[in-house]
């Protein structure tokens, strides 16, 4: 869309902030459309977690566009009951964002870390394992260096 600034055009300034307003208010305007768009039968075989991120996404978006129109109009934003909603909305997003982040975390197995733990440390009343503090006291190490005697009648 081209606009006809008249006498404003000269002020590149004022010019590019509208070009870039349309160009927003289009990337918006393409994202609701496609939002909206999503048939009741894809809608139904969502999976709840999926379903509850695109009604957050589509209230906030809804709640924020009327947040914008009252203060287009003038009115305080900070009185009217939208802004209490939005952040409401807000709450909700962080909180379905902290449940989703707990079931992604990695979980502890505490049986398998628990047999780990007993078969790794030592216990000196069990028969089956040889004594390993004593088996290595009384081996020498592998790998020890030779030496030799060095040959001086060269």
């Amino acid at each position: 869309m081209t606009f006809d600034f008249k006498e404003l055009k000269n002020d590149a300034n004022f010019v590019a902030t509208v070009e870039n307003l349309t160009k927003n208010l289009d990337a918006v305007e393409e994202s609701i459309r496609a939002a909206v768009n999503v048939p009741s039968a894809d809608y139904d075989l969502m999976p709840v977690e999926d379903r509850v991120k695109y009604d957050s996404y589509m209230s906030y978006t809804i709640n924020s566009l009327y947040w914008m129109y009252t203060r287009l109009q003038g009115v305080d934003s900070n009185s009217h009951g939208i802004k209490n909603e939005l952040s409401r909305v807000r709450q909700s997003m962080l909180r379905e964002k902290q449940l989703e982040d707990r079931r992604l975390r990695p979980q502890v197995d505490t049986a398998a870390a628990g047999r780990f733990i007993k078969h790794g440390l030592y216990d000196k009343n069990d028969k089956k394992r040889p004594n390993q503090a004593n088996s290595y006291q009384n081996s020498e190490p592998k790998n020890k260096k030779i030496k030799f005697p060095e040959n001086d009648s060269d």
